[in-house]
């Protein structure tokens, strides 16, 4: 793996004022090596953006290196060449999302599910969907207590897992809460817990309680 070299080139572009953002499958890949590096890397190829300029740079030193991107808990984008060591077409770099470089995501909300203020409106969402939806006598109050993005290898909310009655897609959101209201029954609370399953734009897509 060239380490440092990679870490120059991304300094460069990381200085860089405008990155010219090129689909993936305008980078002029070719199709059969495309294939083969991902083969190679044993994984899926998933659709990204690459800044032109740092193909362009890559293959001035390598004309035949190919660009792919995988997904999963950390994205990566792979370079593949023929390396003079193995004399293999083969991986030869990794690296993750930066500024010459990303997945290509289906439209999401502000600021992000990343950010206190975009777990908050989510969390939000669901809290007023469950008063709603259970609609109990003598409501008290309702809390969130997990907010996650759908990811593909977490443990508990990753894709096609079945979360609040919906098969969960990539970007995906998941709420976890509690649902409290007076008991006539004596001091303590009575509690439902509750589960969303929220589209990237904070829509509702799934909701259930027990």
């Amino acid at each position: 793996m060239r380490v440092l070299y990679v870490a120059v080139v991304l300094i460069v572009f990381a200085g860089s004022a405008t990155a010219q953002m090129t689909r993936n499958d305008a980078i002029g890949n070719d199709p059969a090596k495309e294939r083969l590096c991902a083969s190679r890397a044993k994984s899926q190829t998933v659709p990204f953006e690459i800044d032109s300029r740092y193909v362009t740079s890559e293959r001035s030193s390598h004309p035949d290196a190919t660009f792919i991107a995988i997904d999963g808990m950390s994205p990566q984008l792979v370079e593949c060449y023929l390396r003079e060591g193995t004399g293999r077409y083969e991986p030869a770099s990794s690296s993750p999302e930066q500024s010459f470089w990303h997945l290509i995501k289906p439209k999401q909300f502000e600021p992000g599910i990343s950010t206190p203020k975009g777990i908050s409106m989510a969390a939000n969402v669901c809290l007023n969907a469950a008063r709603a939806k259970i609609n109990r006598p003598n409501y008290d109050h309702s809390v969130y207590t997990a907010v996650a993005e759908i990811s593909l290898g977490g443990p508990k909310y990753h894709a096609m897992a079945q979360i609040a009655g919906k098969t969960a897609q990539r970007y995906d959101i998941a709420v976890e809460g509690t649902y409290f209201y007076k008991s006539p029954s004596g001091p303590d609370l009575g509690a439902i817990r509750f589960s969303c399953l929220l589209s990237p734009m904070l829509e509702l897509k799934g909701f259930a309680a027990k």
